[in-house]
């Protein structure tokens, strides 16, 4: 039975509040949902949800690679979150994990003492990453890691006067301020104050190790460069590019010849994604920050690291008068660091790092056979391991033709609708779930669980072979038909 609210709650303060128990949030069907999301959430990304046609997504169990429906349609998944669940939904390790320190009373939050695994975990990943990679602060997401990693550069860069950050065009590296003043991937900037001046800023093109060189020399006098540090994604996330060979290894060279702090942001496709512990790690090179998040949470927590090196950490906040100038209130509670811990023991002892590298390049050769059996609608197919996109190419002039989108908020352009088209014929017709980047709308983008199986590939595969079949313009004609309003006018009923 779904849940009824009292249409007359007052909305002042009340010494007894008509609040929802946590057996009613779970009972709410999708309409009240919805009605409480557009009122007290954000009306408007439910209106993107319902132009995708997952604003009515009632999920009622979600497992591994699948999410169960209240229908009892089974939706693949590979989006997890863009790529937070990497181990798949509620993996069974997770699960006990979580239950073992439920059933022990683990403590989560101290702030006064030492806590026994956040030391266990801080160990794990020094064990995992090459040397000198060995000390840990954690945070609850990759924007806040990327944060850590900035200000440690900081305060070790800044009293040599350095002030400058240098940045890929086209890179994501979060939304908080310092994150965001790196970020250009999409347009993510307007209305905010930057965490550090755009004067402080180089951008240059990923990929392109003379451009970098040349942003060095410029910015080199007597007395050296100005760079604090150079940040990069070892795989450019919202484009799915992968760097040239050895331009990572030039990448941390040009740095450690110039006194450049390096910051890679495996934010997105660390943790096995690419079928490595780390992207790097596909070549012989380490620089001196490494950021984690995603996939270390084992789809169920909130966790981010930044990993550097004693040294560094020392030389940053290595006295008792600094030592806690960077910190965070829930900065590694108990039970996620006991989660993290055992995601990290499931993807050696599971070798699901080693299916992600069989499973990825399966997905590629799929993949790969559409662009032989299209080559004129798929262009290219992108990516390492389970991280992999494929670039199409839409006749815009059709979609032109059917809806004018000049007016729009939300779609501003064609190339939005007909990627938004393709997903949502994925959803409907063949039950599963991708997603695509605002930074790169002629991409569709896979990340599915390490777990996934050939057969489940092969489902992906199938579908997509039908819609590119069926042509463009079949899926954007059925995605226009119904959303020629919502489209325009980009605004939802409260």
């Amino acid at each position: 039975m779904a849940t009824q609210l009292r249409p007359d709650l007052p909305s002042t303060f009340a010494d007894n509040p008509n609040i929802l128990t946590l057996d009613q949030a779970l009972s709410l069907d999708v309409r009240e949902s919805n009605r409480l999301y557009a009122r007290h959430l954000n009306r408007h990304l439910l209106e993107i949800y319902a132009i995708l046609g997952l604003d009515d997504l009632d999920v009622r169990a979600a497992k591994g690679t699948v999410l169960h429906l209240a229908d009892g349609r089974r939706i693949l998944d590979f989006s997890t979150g863009m790529g937070a669940a990497g181990l798949g939904h509620n993996h069974p390790r997770v699960i006990a994990a979580e239950r073992l320190c439920h059933d022990r009373a683990v403590l989560d939050i101290i702030k006064l003492a030492p806590h026994k695994l956040q030391a266990a975990l801080a160990y794990n990943l020094a064990e995992i990453l090459p040397d000198p990679l060995d000390t840990s602060f954690f945070a609850t997401s990759g924007a806040e890691a990327n944060e850590a990693a900035m200000k440690l550069a900081e305060r070790v860069q800044t009293p040599k006067g350095k002030t400058k950050f240098l940045c890929m065009q086209g890179a994501f590296h979060g939304k908080t301020h310092g994150a965001l003043s790196l970020t250009t991937a999409t347009n993510v900037h307007s209305g905010f104050l930057l965490g550090v001046p755009k004067e402080n800023i180089l951008y240059i093109p990923y990929g392109d190790i003379e451009a970098m060189r040349a942003a060095i020399a410029q910015e080199t006098g007597p007395k050296g460069n100005g760079i604090i540090a150079a940040i990069i994604e070892p795989i450019r996330g919202t484009a799915c590019e992968v760097p040239p060979p050895g331009y990572l290894t030039q990448f941390a060279d040009l740095c450690r010849t110039n006194d450049i702090l390096s910051i890679f942001d495996e934010v997105k496709v660390g943790c096995g994604r690419t079928g490595r512990f780390c992207a790097f790690m596909h070549e012989d090179v380490v620089p001196d920050i490494v950021t984690l998040a995603k996939t270390l949470g084992g789809g169920k927590r909130a966790i981010g690291a930044m990993v550097t090196s004693h040294a560094l950490f020392a030389k940053a906040y290595g006295n008792r008068n600094d030592c806690t100038l960077h910190s965070s209130t829930f900065s590694g509670i108990g039970e996620t660091c006991a989660v993290a811990i055992e995601t990290l023991n499931a993807l050696y002892e599971d070798g699901l790092i080693d299916n992600a590298r069989t499973m990825g390049g399966y997905l590629e050769t799929r993949l790969e056979e559409l662009r032989t059996k299209y080559p004129r609608t798929l262009l290219e197919v992108r990516g390492r391991g389970l991280f992999r996109a494929i670039r199409l190419n839409f006749g815009e002039e059709m979609v032109s033709k059917l809806v004018d989108v000049s007016g729009s908020t939300l779609f501003q352009t064609y190339q939005t609708v007909l990627i938004g088209a393709l997903a949502r014929q994925l959803f409907e017709r063949h039950d599963v779930m991708v997603h695509f980047q605002p930074g790169a709308r002629d991409m569709l983008h896979f990340m599915p669980p390490f777990i996934v199986t050939k057969s489940q590939i092969d489902q992906l595969i199938d579908g997509l072979d039908d819609i590119l079949g069926r042509g463009i313009a079949e899926s954007a004609l059925r995605f226009v038909a119904g959303n020629v309003k919502r489209i325009i006018s980009s605004r939802v009923k409260g």
